[in-house]
C-alpha cells in the first residue's frame, strides 16, 4: 500500500513538472508571482525566526534564477514606480529582492529608493563594490546598514539576494541568507508608530545602474503587499502634458528662448553630505549650480570652475587633457563631505580636495543662476536622496542636444536674435585685423523712439559711422578724419515693433548708398576707413569723450544678421550672457527713471573704521574708461581704491609703506599680478591726485590704460581682454564680506567714474563729512548736538535750514526764495525732509496768479493745496508730524494720480479732474508762515529735470535768497538733543 501511495505521489509531482514546464514564460510570470512572493517570505521568516542562518557555500544562488527580471538600464528614457496598498502600521515589516552587474564604477549607484509614512526616505546603493542602505527621516541622523569588508563584492557578475527587515525596534539587513548589519531604533525613530517600509518604490531612479533587478517583494505581518505598477513614459507624460502645462522631473533643459534658472528647496539646516547629477552644455560664461556656500561656473574657455564659501576658486578638468566640458556630452559631477573633506569627481576621476573649518548647511540649490547657462540637468541626488524638479514645462524635462545645439562648434559666429534691454551690456566687436569698409547690413526691431544702435570706428576713432534712432526715426551720423559731419535721417518710423533691415554699401567707390527696408538715399562719402570696432547698444565711450553731443539714451529692442563686408562678425563670445540669444525677438520697454542725488565730489569724507568703507554699485552696462581720487593720509598701509567685476577680474589699489601699489585679480584667482608700484611715498597728511583712464593710442590704436599720481603718468599693460566693465567700487577698504588686514585711515574727495558723480546721497555716515587735518589728526566738521551758532551759507549740499518765525516775517510767503529752472512736466515730485516744532505752518508754497500751490501743517497733519481762483483742492499725507524726530514728506504727480508719502506709507489719488503742476512758477518759498524748526534735502523732479536746491545754491549763490534770521547747521543730528538747543535761536554762542 505505501509503494502504491508513493509512486501516485511522485506521478503527481512529474504532472507539476510538466505543466509548469509547457507554460508560456510571460504566464508562468503572472501565476507564480504571489506564490514565490509567499514562499521567499515563508522561508525568510522561518530562517529569521529560528536563527539558522545558512552559509553562502550552502546557497547557490546563481542557479536561483528569478522569474520575475526586468534589464536595466531601460530602453526608454523612463523610470518604473511601484505603489503598495494600503499599510497598517506592524511590529514585522519586510523588502527584498535579488540583483546580478557586473558594473564598476567609483562613485555611488542607486539601486532602489523607496519613501514610507512620515517622510522616510530609504535607498540602496552600491558603494565600493559594497551594498549600503540608507534611511532617512527629517532632520534626524541617518541610519546606514551595511554589508561586511569580507563579504566579497556585489558586482560580481552573480545573482544576490538582499533583505531589510524592520522587527520591532530593529533593523536587520541581510545578503545571501548571511545577516550583515543590525541596527536598533532611538526614541526619536519611534515617537510615532511609523511605517519603515513600502508605500513607494522606485527601482533605478537615477537611471545609473547596469544590470538586472528581479523579485521586489514587500511584506507587513507576514502579508504579501500588491504592488501596483505606474510606467511613467515619455508617450504618457506627452498626453499628461495636453492637461497641464507644468510637472515633476527628474531632467530639466535649458533652451535658448526658455532658460529660466530652477530652484531645489532642500531641508532646513541641512548639511551637505554628498551632492551628484549629471548634465550636459555648450554654454561658457554661466552659473550651472549656486548655492550660499558652492558655486559651479563654466568660465570663459568652457572648463568648470568650483567656489567654495572662503577658498580660492578652482578649475574642475574632465581630464588630462584640459578639454573643455561645454562640448555637448554627458558629464557625472559628484561631491563627498567626508570628515571636513570635500572631494569632487567629474566622470570616474577625483579632480579636487578640499579641507573645511565647518559644515556646508544649503538651504536650496539654484540651477541655471542669472539664466545664462544653457543645456541640461538630471538625475539630481542631495545625501543620497533623489530630488524632483518641480512645475517644469513638458518642452523643458527632456535632455536632447537637439534642443540646446545652436551651432556647430566649428561654426562660431551665430546667425540668432541678440537682444538688448535695459542695463544689458554692449555688444563689442573688435576686429583682429581693420577691414576696409564696403557694407554693413542688420535687422532690428525697436518700440522705442530713441536709442543709440551701433557705431563703426577705424583704430583711432578718427573715422566714425554711428546708427540710432531719434524721434522714431533712423538717422546715420558719419564724421571722418577731418571733422567734417554728415548726417542722414531716413524718413519713416521705425519703433512699430516689426522687422526693419538697413543696408549700407559702397557703390561707384565715392558713394554710400543707405537703404532702409524698401527706401534708398545715396551720398558722397569720400573719406573711406577701415573698420576696426563695431559697438552696438550704446555709444563707445571713446565716441563720448570726443562728440558729447552724439550721447543718447541705450538702445532697447533686437539686433540680428549683422554683417560686415558681407560676412558674419558676431561670435558667441561678444554676447554677455548666452540667454540674450533666441530664435525670437524679445522686446521691452524703457522703465521709469530713477532720479538719485548724488554727492557733490568736492565733499570731502573720511574713512576711520570697516563701517565707514564706501561700496557702491557701478551700471554693470557702461564700459570703464576714466576713475578719478583725490586722497589725505598719514597711513601707510591699506586699501584706497577697489574695482569689483563679478565676472572677470579686480583692480585694487592700495599704500605699501606708504607706497601706491596697484595689483590685478583674475577672476578664477588663477592670475594675481602687481601692474604699478610708484617709487614716492603718499602718505604725508597732503592732498594727492589719483587719475586712472584708458586712451587710444595713434601709434599701436590699442586702448592702453594710464595711471596718474599728481601729474606723474604710466602706462600699464594689462593681462585681460580690450574691455573693462566693473560692477562694484570700493573706497577705503575691501568689499563687504572680505576681511581687511590694514586699516586706512583717510580723507577722500574728487570721486568720479567715467566724469560723472558715483556716491548717493547719504551713502557716507553723517559724521564723516569735510575731513581735513589739524596737526597731524584727522578731524571732520560736525555739530550733531552742539548750540546752533549762526553760520554764514555753509556751502555744503548736507545743510539743513534752519527756520524761526519773526513778526518782521509775517507776511511774507518764505523765509527762503529758490529761483529753479524747473517746468512742469507729466511726472513731477517735490522731497522734503523736516524736523518742526510748529502745528500750523507752511513748509512749501510756489504761486501763479490765481494759481497756488503749497504743503502746510494742519494741527500737524501735513496736506498738499492745490488753489485755483475760489477752488481748493486739499489732499492730505497719510501721516500726523512729531515734534520729537525727522520726517520725509514726498509728493508725486503723474498726468491724474497723485502720491503723498509721509515717511514709509504711502497715500494715492486717481482720476484727478483738475489739470495742475506742483511749480506754478519758479520762485520757490520754503519755511513759509509759522514755521519753526528744520529743512534739509529740498528735491525738485519734472520729468528728465532734476534739482537739488541746496546743492544748486552751492554752485551758483544767486539762486537763493534768504532772510537774516534763516541759519544754516551740517547734517544736525536733532533727534538726540533737547527741546531748547534747537529753538532758542537767540541763545549766546
Amino acid at each position: 500500500m505505501c509503494w502504491i501511495i508513493r509512486i501516485l505521489f511522485i506521478h503527481v509531482i512529474l504532472c507539476h513538472v510538466q505543466q509548469y514546464m509547457c507554460r508560456s514564460d510571460t504566464s508562468a510570470e503572472d501565476s507564480h508571482r504571489d506564490s514565490q512572493n509567499s514562499t521567499i517570505l515563508k522561508s525568510y521568516n522561518d530562517t529569521f525566526i529560528t536563527d539558522k542562518f545558512l552559509s553562502k557555500d550552502s546557497v547557490n544562488l546563481n542557479h536561483e534564477i528569478p522569474r520575475s527580471i526586468i534589464d536595466y538600464p531601460l530602453a526608454t528614457n523612463s523610470h518604473m514606480k511601484y505603489i503598495t496598498d494600503e499599510e497598517d502600521y506592524t511590529s514585522d515589516e519586510l523588502i527584498t529582492f535579488v540583483i546580478q552587474t557586473n558594473q564598476r564604477s567609483s562613485q555611488p549607484i542607486t539601486i532602489l529608493a523607496g519613501f514610507a509614512y512620515e517622510n522616510i526616505n530609504y535607498v540602496f546603493t552600491i558603494e565600493y563594490h559594497q551594498l549600503k542602505i540608507i534611511f532617512s527621516q527629517d532632520k534626524l541622523p541617518d541610519l546606514i546598514l551595511t554589508s561586511k569588508n569580507d563579504s566579497g563584492p556585489i558586482n560580481d557578475g552573480q545573482w544576490h539576494r538582499l533583505y531589510v527587515q524592520r522587527l520591532n525596534h530593529t533593523l536587520r539587513f541581510i545578503l545571501d541568507n548571511i545577516e550583515e548589519s543590525t541596527l536598533n531604533l532611538t526614541n526619536e525613530w519611534q515617537t510615532t508608530p511609523n511605517i519603515f517600509i513600502g508605500s513607494e518604490l522606485t527601482p533605478v531612479p537615477n537611471n545609473d545602474y547596469i544590470g538586472k533587478i528581479g523579485d521586489i517583494v514587500v511584506s507587513n505581518a507576514g502579508r504579501s503587499l500588491i504592488l501596483r505598477e505606474e510606467n511613467h513614459s515619455d508617450e504618457n507624460a506627452k498626453d499628461l502634458s495636453t492637461t497641464t502645462q507644468s510637472n515633476s522631473s527628474q531632467t530639466v533643459t535649458f533652451l535658448p528662448n526658455d532658460n529660466q534658472e530652477v530652484s531645489l528647496s532642500l531641508p532646513t539646516n541641512s548639511s551637505l553630505r554628498s551632492l551628484a547629477f549629471v548634465f550636459q552644455t555648450y554654454s561658457n560664461i554661466s552659473t550651472l549650480l549656486h548655492s550660499d556656500d558652492i558655486d559651479i561656473n563654466i568660465d570663459i574657455d568652457g572648463h568648470l570652475t568650483l567656489a567654495v564659501r572662503n577658498h580660492p576658486l578652482q578649475r574642475i578638468l574632465s581630464s588630462d587633457e584640459q578639454n573643455p566640458i561645454n562640448d555637448g556630452h554627458l558629464y557625472f559631477i559628484r561631491f563627498e563631505l567626508f570628515n571636513q573633506t570635500l572631494r569632487v569627481w567629474l566622470n570616474i576621476n577625483k579632480i579636487v580636495s578640499i579641507e573645511l573649518s565647518s559644515p556646508l548647511i544649503i538651504e536650496s540649490l539654484i540651477f541655471g543662476w542669472h539664466n545664462d547657462f544653457l543645456g541640461c540637468i538630471q538625475n539630481v541626488t542631495y545625501n543620497d536622496q533623489l530630488f524632483l524638479f518641480e512645475h517644469i514645462p513638458f518642452h523643458r524635462q527632456h535632455c536632447s542636444s537637439n534642443n540646446i545645439r545652436l551651432k556647430s562648434l566649428h561654426d562660431v559666429y551665430t546667425d540668432q536674435i541678440i537682444a538688448f534691454e535695459e542695463y544689458d551690456r554692449p555688444v563689442v566687436v573688435i576686429l583682429d585685423q581693420s577691414e576696409q569698409f564696403y557694407s554693413f547690413s542688420f535687422s532690428f526691431y525697436t518700440q522705442e523712439s530713441d536709442g543709440i544702435i551701433c557705431s563703426l570706428t577705424d583704430t583711432t576713432y578718427e573715422n566714425l559711422i554711428l546708427i540710432s534712432v531719434r524721434q522714431q526715426r533712423l538717422v546715420i551720423t558719419s564724421i571722418n578724419q577731418y571733422l567734417e559731419r554728415m548726417e542722414i535721417s531716413m524718413n519713416q518710423t521705425i519703433d512699430d515693433r516689426i522687422e526693419h533691415e538697413l543696408i549700407i554699401r559702397l557703390i561707384h567707390k565715392d558713394h554710400l548708398l543707405f537703404q532702409l527696408d524698401n527706401v534708398q538715399i545715396v551720398r558722397k562719402f569720400v573719406s573711406l576707413f577701415y573698420i576696426h570696432t563695431i559697438y552696438m547698444g550704446q555709444l563707445d565711450g571713446f565716441i563720448k569723450e570726443k562728440y558729447y553731443d552724439l550721447d543718447g539714451e541705450d538702445f532697447l529692442g533686437c539686433i540680428k544678421d549683422i554683417l560686415l563686408n558681407d560676412k558674419s562678425v558676431i561670435k558667441r563670445e561678444h554676447i554677455y550672457r548666452s540667454s540674450r540669444l533666441g530664435d525670437t525677438c524679445r522686446l521691452t520697454k524703457r522703465g521709469r527713471k530713477n532720479f538719485i542725488s548724488y554727492m557733490s565730489s568736492e565733499i570731502s569724507f573720511s574713512v576711520r573704521d570697516d563701517h565707514d568703507i564706501v561700496e557702491v554699485e557701478i551700471p554693470f552696462n557702461e564700459e570703464f574708461y576714466h576713475c578719478q581720487l583725490s586722497i589725505k593720509t598719514r597711513s601707510s598701509d591699506g586699501i584706497l581704491l577697489s574695482l569689483h567685476s563679478d565676472d572677470d577680474y579686480t583692480f585694487v589699489f592700495y599704500l605699501n609703506r606708504g607706497q601706491l601699489v596697484w595689483k590685478y585679480h583674475s577672476y578664477d584667482n588663477t592670475i594675481s599680478e602687481i601692474l604699478f608700484q610708484d617709487n614716492q611715498t603718499i602718505n604725508d597728511g597732503r592732498q594727492h591726485d589719483l587719475f586712472i583712464s584708458r586712451q587710444i593710442s595713434k601709434l599701436t590704436s590699442y586702448k592702453n590704460i594710464y595711471i596718474e599720481i599728481d601729474e606723474r603718468a604710466s602706462q600699464i599693460s594689462l593681462p585681460s581682454s580690450s574691455l573693462l566693465f566693473f560692477d562694484v567700487l570700493t573706497v577705503g577698504g575691501s568689499r563687504r564680506g572680505t576681511s581687511t588686514s590694514n586699516l586706512l585711515v583717510a580723507c577722500f574727495a574728487n570721486l568720479t567714474y567715467n566724469h560723472q558723480l558715483l556716491l548717493p546721497e547719504g551713502i557716507v555716515k553723517y559724521d564723516r563729512y569735510d575731513c581735513f587735518y589739524e596737526q597731524d589728526s584727522i578731524c571732520d566738521k560736525q555739530t550733531p548736538c552742539e548750540p546752533i551758532q549762526s553760520l554764514q551759507f555753509c556751502g555744503q549740499i548736507d545743510c539743513s535750514v534752519v527756520c524761526t518765525p519773526s513778526t518782521f516775517d509775517f507776511n511774507k510767503k518764505g523765509l527762503v526764495r529758490y529761483f529753479s529752472d524747473i517746468e512742469p512736466g507729466e511726472y513731477e515730485q517735490i522731497y522734503l525732509t523736516i524736523f518742526t516744532t510748529a502745528a500750523n505752518s507752511t513748509l512749501y508754497l510756489t504761486q501763479n496768479g490765481s494759481i497756488q500751490v503749497s504743503i502746510i501743517l494742519q494741527d500737524y497733519y501735513p496736506r498738499l493745496i492745490i488753489q485755483n481762483g475760489g477752488i481748493i483742492y486739499t489732499y492730505d499725507f497719510p501721516g500726523r508730524v512729531r515734534n520729537d524726530q525727522w520726517h520725509i514728506l514726498q509728493c508725486q504727480k503723474t498726468l491724474n494720480t497723485i502720491d503723498l508719502t509721509f515717511d514709509e506709507e504711502t497715500r494715492h489719488y486717481t482720476n484727478l479732474t483738475e489739470h495742475f503742476t506742483l511749480f506754478a512758477d519758479n520762485l520757490i518759498h520754503i519755511c513759509g508762515r509759522n514755521f519753526n524748526g528744520y529743512i534739509q534735502d529740498i528735491i525738485l523732479t519734472a520729468d528728465n529735470h532734476y534739482e537739488n536746491l541746496i546743492q544748486n545754491a552751492i554752485h551758483n549763490p544767486g539762486l537763493i535768497d534768504y532772510d537774516r534770521s534763516v541759519t544754516w547747521n551740517n547734517r544736525a543730528n536733532i533727534p538726540e538733543c533737547k527741546f531748547y538747543q534747537y529753538v532758542k535761536l537767540d541763545i549766546d554762542d
